[in-house]
């Protein structure tokens, strides 16, 4: 086997390990479809690598890796997420939602403040991992907390108060040794296991070199350590305190077995239990709800996600609320993308017609200055018309036009749908004109001026000539771009969020529906800007609806119009 080859094996191997460990961790963490995708990159690759018929796909692996992570991946995704009620307050899964529960900690009534000091093993001049603490209570008495002990996911401590100043806990003795100086200063703790020193304590200033340490080491530990003692009850650090003090606690829901009526039959089942009420919390609607014992009355604890199937294609198209702004974006959008391409169109082969006068002076300078506004980058452009232009109080078309120039009132640009609809299509119509221009500038060049002279001998006007020969012969080129232009602007989120963010808002609306909002304005809201909230499920769904109808719509005109014809012949 020759060095290459050696090489090629070493390099397929490696590569297979990785994307076999990628499809493992995967379906460890429930990402089944991703899964898939990946068995299947695997098995290309191994098929261009191994198999000399799939050599020619070898160039194919880099493009094709970049496919899967940057288009199949999210849009598996989005497809993913459109079968699943994952929106605020819904963003855990189930199981993060019942650790989290399990692990929220309540102060008890008339509670228990300890004071605490870290006393650290050192081998030679270093603190180790080692550690123990005394505990201070109220009264004044002090208490050893043992070095706390892995249990599952959580420590356990236990602490026993001391006698005559020293405890046994589970087998081990601990005896406290005071300074000289100043009896009331513990400077160390001895055991079996070595003399503990003392080494932090949150009120003493002298200990606070050793935070760093202690932060790195020691924190994560306490944080998740349960302090035991049968007298003086269980300890924590709870989020009230931080690291400051350690306070009598508990958890405030716990699992337990018990029967459920599930189905009309009574059978056992493991619950969550809230320590307080003593009640079973009841799981419905993917979230899960404390009950009062004296109302009835439920009160949401938390909510997790989970496949939903159509609920949110039903709410989208049952739900007045929902429904009826997107139908009124839904149509709005139709018009923004049509009215966008008609008006940059005319504009565009207006002038183009203009400047393709051969007997025109200085054409190059016009066709220059008519391209400026496609060079100065369009959020420079929509901002400039938003401050310069639009404003209410000092922009140009009202403070000059309309109150200096012919004495009307101002036009609230932003406030009323009409008016910010018409500052839309004037700004956008002054950012497309020039590429219309440029392309339809192009086509009626590569019109034969024979048929004009022709259809001049025939006594054809300049408008008759226009309609049958120019614009017909116009359409073939750029149907394909007119389409193209549609689709763009079926998505020209940039305009409408840099000038109008949307706005004016819809009345009534439960979802942030804007009355410029565009179908992609209004999902990007309904997934990242909402006031009241993410819903990245609804939103994914939109995201296939405006898939789907830009699909269908490019289809349509493409077929109709006959692009592409001559390609596939």
């Amino acid at each position: 086997m020759s060095f290459k080859q050696i090489v090629i094996w070493l390099s397929v191997t490696l590569i297979d390990a990785i994307l076999a460990w990628s499809i493992v961790v995967l379906t460890s963490n429930g990402s089944y479809g991703l899964a898939v995708i990946v068995a299947l990159l695997l098995i290309f690759i191994d098929y261009a690598l191994i198999n000399p018929k799939g050599y020619p796909f070898l160039y194919m692996i880099p493009a094709l890796i970049f496919m899967m992570i940057l288009t199949v991946y999210p849009i598996y995704y989005t497809f993913q997420i459109a079968f699943e009620n994952y929106m605020t307050g819904y963003m855990w899964s189930r199981q993060e939602v019942i650790d989290t529960l399990l692990n929220t900690i309540i102060i008890k009534p008339n509670p228990q403040y300890f004071d605490y000091s870290v006393y650290t093993l050192y081998k030679g001049y270093v603190p180790t991992e080692k550690f123990v603490l005394l505990l201070k209570g109220e009264d004044g008495r002090l208490y050893v907390a043992q070095m706390p002990k892995k249990s599952g996911q959580r420590y356990i401590s236990r602490f026993e108060m001391l006698t005559d100043g020293s405890v046994t806990i589970d087998g081990v003795k601990y005896s406290i040794v005071r300074s000289v100086k100043d009896p009331s200063k513990v400077i160390s703790i001895s055991s079996q296991e070595g003399v503990y020193s003392y080494f932090y304590n949150p009120s003493d200033r002298d200990t606070f070199p050793n935070l760093k340490f202690f932060n790195m080491h020691y924190s994560s530990i306490l944080s998740n350590t349960e302090f035991i003692n049968p007298q003086a009850g269980t300890l924590f650090f709870t989020n009230k305190y931080g690291f400051a003090k350690l306070v009598t606690a508990k958890y405030e829901y716990t699992l337990s077995n018990m029967p459920v009526l599930e189905n009309g039959k009574n059978v056992e089942r493991t619950v969550l239990i809230n320590t307080i009420t003593g009640l079973p919390v009841i799981e419905k609607d993917y979230a899960f709800w404390d009950v009062d014992p004296h109302t009835g009355k439920r009160t949401k604890i938390m909510g997790y996600y989970g496949y939903s199937g159509l609920k949110n294609f039903k709410d989208l198209l049952t739900n007045k609320q929902i429904m009826s702004p997107f139908l009124s974006v839904f149509i709005w959008t139709f018009e923004w993308a049509a009215l966008s391409v008609f008006f940059t169109f005319s504009v565009g082969l207006f002038l183009a017609i203009v400047l393709n006068n051969r007997k025109m002076r200085f054409r190059t300078i016009y066709r220059t200055l008519l391209i400026i506004p496609w060079a100065i980058p369009a959020f420079i452009s929509i901002i400039m018309f938003r401050v310069g232009f639009f404003n209410v109080s000092f922009g140009i078309i009202n403070k000059i036009f309309l109150e200096q120039w012919l004495h009307l009132g101002p036009i609230d640009w932003f406030g009323n749908a009409f008016w910010a609809k018409v500052a839309l299509l004037m700004v956008n119509t002054w950012l497309g004109f020039p590429y219309m221009m440029v392309i339809s500038l192009g086509a009626l060049q590569s019109i034969p001026n024979e048929l004009y002279e022709a259809a001049s001998i025939d006594g054809a006007s300049k408008w008759y000539a226009f309609r049958k020969i120019t614009f017909p012969l116009l359409m073939i080129p750029l149907a394909p771009l007119l389409v193209a232009s549609f689709a763009f602007n079926f998505n020209n989120f940039n305009v409408i969020y840099l000038l109008t963010a949307g706005g004016p808002p819809i009345p009534n609306s439960i979802t942030p529906a804007g009355q410029t909002d565009i179908l992609l304005s209004y999902t990007y809201n309904l997934a990242f800007g909402g006031a009241s909230g993410r819903n990245y499920g609804l939103a994914a769904a939109i995201s296939i609806l405006i898939f789907v109808i830009i699909a269908t719509i490019s289809a349509v005109n493409f077929k109709l119009s006959g692009s592409f014809e001559e390609v596939n012949k």
